[in-house]
C-alpha cells in the first residue's frame, strides 16, 4: 500500500481520522523509524527503518544529534534554509528527516517519549513515520495531499490534548480556519511556487501575530488551522480573529512579480457548543468560511454571530459616549444614613448611560466593558469632574446638598502614574478643587491592595488633599487585615451581596460578617451596608453595629433636581427661594 494509498484512506470520511486508525495504518504500510536518545539529544541506537531513510547510500546514525538529522517542516517556520530546532514531546509533530546528509528531506511524523525510572532514566525513544516511501514522489508533490493530510492528523492530535486540558479545568476553546482566498488566482497568474512562497509569508505573519500559548498549523497551501485555549470568549475571539485580518490584509510583495492580496476569510468554531470532538469542530470551523466574505470572520453559529455583532456594536457605541461623556452620560445620587440619629450624612454618586436606542443603561452592564477597553480611567475622571461641578453649583446656589459627603466608586487604573492625560490622579484632583475633604474614592478591595503596593506614595498623596479612601465589597473575597491596617483607609462598605446573605445564611455566617464589623471598628474605619431593600435586612445590619447604611429601602437613587426635593420634603434639607 502506497502513501497515496495512504492519502486515500484517510480522506474518506471526516477531515481527520481518529489517530489510532491512522497510526494502525502507517505501522502496517510505511516504514517507521525508531531511534534511543540520550539526555545528551545524541542517538544511541537507531533501527534499520531509521537508517535505510536516512542513509540509502550507506550509514550509522549512532553518534549523531537530533536536530542534525530533524527539522522542523518550513510550511511556516522559514524558507531558504532558516530553520527552527524541534522541540521533541509526546504529540505527533511534522518534521524533515535528512537524508544523506545532502539537501533532500523526507517529510514525516515523529514524536519522543522519555523513561524516567530505573537505569534508562533521561533517554527517550524516538517514532519516526515516513509519509514518502518514494522520495522522488514527493519531490513532484512538494505541496501534494500528504503534508496537508500530516498536518490535520497532527493539528486533530493537539485538539484532542486541548480537549483534555479544556475540561480539567472546565474551560473552552475555538478552532479558526483562515482560508486564503486570493491563492488559487495567484497559481494561476503567477504559478505554484509564488503561491507556496506567498503561503509560507502568510504563516510567518501569523505566527508573528498570535500569541505562544495559541497554536497554528498549515493543513494545506490555502488553509491554515488556529487552535485558541484562552480566553475562548466570543469578544476574545473576535479580537484574534481581527488581528490574523489585519496581519494578512497588507500586500506581499516579492522581488520580480506583481504584489499580491490573498483575500483572507475566517471561520470560527467553539467547544464545546460547536462540536465535542476535534473532527467536529474542524469541519465546522471549515463550513463557517463559506459564511465569511474576503477580508471578514464568520462563527458556525449564526446566533453567535449576531451576538458578536451585537456586542461589537455596544462596545463601538460605548467608545462613541466616552469621547463626548457630557452627551451621553449623568450621574444619580444615592442618600447614605447614620444609624446613630437617622439623618443622612452622605451621598454616592452613580453614573448612567443615556443610550440612543436601550435608553438607561445601569453601570452594571457597561463598567465590565469599559475596563475590557481600557476606557474606565476616562469614565472615572470625567465622573469625578462632573460631581465637583455639581456640588459647586449647589455651593453657588446656597443649597445645603453642597455641603454633604459625597463617595464616587472608581476603578483601580485610575490609579495608573500613566494616566491617558499625563496628569497623575492628585494632580488631576488639585485642578479640580481646592477643598476635597468632603470627597471619599471608594476602591474594591483586590485593587486597593494592589495600588497599596504598587503606588503607596500616590495613596498618600491623594489622602493629603482631604480625600477619603473607602475599601469596597467587603464580604465577598477574603481580605488581609495586616495590608488594610497600613493603609490610608478610612470607610469600609459591607457588599449587598452580603447583606443579601444575612437572611438566608446560617448563624456562623452572620458571626463572620460580625466579626468583620469588629475588625472595621477596631481598625477605626467606619463601617456602612450597601444594598439594604428590606426592614429585616436594616433590622440586621443595625443589630450588627454599623455606622451607615445605603440601599432602595431608604431612598432610590435620584438625579439632582429630584434629590433636591427628597431632601427638602423629607427634612434633611431647607429649601431655598
Amino acid at each position: 500500500m502506497k502513501a497515496t494509498a495512504v492519502s486515500r484512506a484517510l480522506g474518506q470520511g471526516d477531515t481527520a481520522q481518529h489517530p489510532a486508525l491512522i497510526a494502525g495504518l502507517v505501522l502496517d504500510h510505511m516504514p517507521v523509524g525508531m531511534a534511543l536518545v540520550d539526555a545528551g539529544d545524541r542517538i544511541i541506537w537507531a533501527n534499520e527503518a531509521l537508517v535505510s531513510l536516512s542513509c540509502p547510500g550507506g550509514g550509522d546514525l549512532v553518534g549523531r544529534r537530533i536536530n542534525e538529522l530533524l527539522r522542523p517542516f518550513v510550511h511556516l517556520l522559514g524558507e531558504g534554509g532558516s530553520y527552527h530546532t524541534l522541540d521533541l514531546t509526546d504529540e505527533w509533530q511534522q518534521a524533515w528527516l535528512a537524508v544523506d546528509d545532502t539537501s533532500k528531506a523526507r517529510p514525516g511524523l515523529v514524536s519522543s517519549v522519555a523513561f524516567h525510572q530505573g537505569g534508562d532514566a533521561g533517554i527517550s525513544l524516538l517514532t519516526f513515520v515516513d509519509l514518502v516511501s518514494d522520495t522522488e514522489l514527493f519531490q513532484a508533490q512538494p505541496d501534494g495531499d500528504l503534508g496537508s493530510i500530516a498536518s490535520a492528523w497532527i493539528f486533530e492530535d493537539r485538539l484532542n490534548h486541548a480537549f483534555e486540558r479544556a475540561d480539567r479545568r472546565e474551560q473552552g476553546l475555538a478552532v479558526m480556519i483562515i482560508q486564503l482566498s486570493g491563492l488559487p488566482r495567484v497559481i494561476m497568474d503567477q504559478g505554484a511556487e509564488v503561491a507556496s512562497r506567498i503561503s509560507r509569508r502568510a504563516g510567518r505573519r501569523l505566527l508573528a501575530t498570535l500569541r505562544r500559548e495559541d497554536s497554528v498549523m498549515q493543513l494545506d497551501r490555502q488553509r491554515f488551522g488556529v487552535l485558541v485555549e484562552l480566553p475562548a470568549t466570543p469578544e476574545g475571539l473576535h479580537v484574534v480573529a481581527e488581528r490574523c485580518l489585519e496581519a494578512l490584509e497588507p500586500p506581499f510583495v516579492l522581488a520580480g512579480h506583481s504584489n499580491v492580496l490573498i483575500e483572507p476569510s475566517i471561520g470560527i468554531a467553539m467547544y464545546p457548543e460547536d462540536g465535542e470532538s476535534a473532527a467536529e469542530l474542524m469541519i465546522n470551523a471549515e463550513r463557517a468560511t463559506a459564511n465569511a466574505a474576503p477580508g471578514t470572520r464568520a462563527f458556525f453559529d449564526g446566533s453567535m454571530q449576531r451576538l458578536v455583532e451585537e456586542r461589537q456594536a455596544f462596545r463601538d457605541s460605548l467608545q462613541e459616549a466616552l469621547m463626548f461623556p457630557h452627551q451621553h452620560f449623568h450621574l444619580v445620587y444615592q442618600p447614605q444614613f447614620s444609624f446613630e440619629n437617622g439623618q443622612c450624612c452622605g451621598l454616592e454618586a452613580l453614573v448612567r448611560w443615556s443610550h440612543p436606542q436601550h435608553g438607561e443603561i445601569e453601570p452594571e452592564v457597561f463598567i465590565g466593558v469599559a475596563e475590557e477597553m481600557h476606557l474606565i480611567e476616562r469614565l472615572d475622571r470625567w465622573v469625578v469632574g462632573e460631581v465637583v461641578e455639581q456640588r459647586r453649583r449647589w455651593r453657588q446656589r446656597g443649597i445645603p446638598l453642597g455641603e454633604w459627603q459625597v463617595a464616587v466608586n472608581v476603578h483601580s487604573r485610575l490609579f495608573d502614574q500613566n494616566a491617558f492625560d499625563g496628569r497623575p490622579l492628585d494632580v488631576f484632583l488639585r485642578q479640580l478643587d481646592d477643598s476635597l475633604d468632603w470627597l471619599t474614592l471608594e476602591i474594591n478591595s483586590s485593587g486597593l491592595f494592589e495600588i497599596g503596593e504598587r503606588h503607596s506614595h500616590l495613596l498618600r498623596r491623594v489622602t493629603s488633599l482631604g480625600v477619603k479612601l473607602a475599601i469596597d465589597g467587603l464580604g465577598n473575597s477574603p481580605i488581609d487585615l495586616l495590608a488594610l491596617a497600613v493603609l490610608p483607609v478610612s470607610v469600609g462598605k459591607v457588599s449587598p451581596q452580603t447583606i443579601l446573605s444575612l437572611g438566608q445564611a446560617p448563624s456562623s455566617m452572620r458571626q463572620s460578617i460580625l466579626a468583620l464589623v469588629q475588625c472595621l471598628k477596631t481598625l477605626e474605619l467606619e463601617s456602612v451596608a450597601v444594598g439594604v431593600e428590606t426592614t429585616e435586612q436594616w433590622g440586621a445590619v443595625h443589630e450588627l453595629g454599623l455606622s451607615r447604611v445605603q440601599g432602595n429601602l431608604m431612598s432610590v437613587p435620584l438625579d439632582a433636581a429630584a434629590l433636591y426635593d427628597w431632601a427638602v420634603e423629607a427634612g434633611h434639607c431647607k429649601a431655598i427661594s
